[in-house]
């Protein structure tokens, strides 16, 4: 509860608190746009044109965090994070099958591909954060109930076990290195 002029405020029904989410989304949209930007000049071999784009997405990445610690009262867990990202791309994806329902409806074809190809994508996207999720909450992570193979994102190192390593044998690097290896 904040005070205010002698008077209790609920935060999250406050003008600040609705100004600190759209603050949150500005800084978030400003991110991603400078890291397009930056790609650009990159590909243009305009070094210190990319490097101004990337100062800038990295001030509002730096901001993002800040707005985000105050509207969350400090750092979501990652299972926390999962879940939030599950429930965005669940409703992303449901709006690009809306957006491609319009376009069929208006004649772009092909646009309408697009929408349905990236609510596919965003499909795809919300079945890996909830299964993840769903990982941490049984706390089988790092460890199945069966026989699996692992494979390390360092240096893909392949191995089998009911649990990935806690240090890959071969670069050293930590158990979160390791996920299910997949010959897909």
């Amino acid at each position: 509860m904040l005070y205010s002029k002698g008077v209790i405020l609920d935060f999250q029904q406050s003008k600040t608190y609705i100004n600190l989410q759209i603050a949150l989304q500005n800084e978030l949209q400003s991110n991603a746009k400078l890291q397009l930007f930056r790609k650009k000049a990159d590909q243009d071999e305009l070094l210190v044109i990319r490097y101004i784009f990337d100062t800038a997405a990295r001030n509002a990445e730096f901001i993002s965090e800040r707005l985000r610690r105050i509207l969350y009262g400090g750092d979501p867990s990652t299972l926390n994070n999962l879940l939030e990202a599950s429930a965005d791309a669940e409703k992303a994806e449901k709006s690009y099958r809306e957006y491609s329902r319009i376009a069929l409806e208006e004649g772009y074809q092909d646009i309408a591909a697009l929408f349905n190809g990236i609510g596919n994508i965003k499909l795809s996207h919300d079945v890996a954060f909830h299964r993840t999720a769903e990982d941490i909450q049984n706390s089988e992570l790092f460890c199945k109930p069966t026989e699996t193979l692992w494979i390390c994102l360092g240096c893909g190192n392949i191995i089998g076990g009911l649990c990935a390593p806690e240090i890959c044998p071969i670069c050293g690097y930590p158990q979160g290195y390791y996920q299910i290896y997949c010959q897909c």
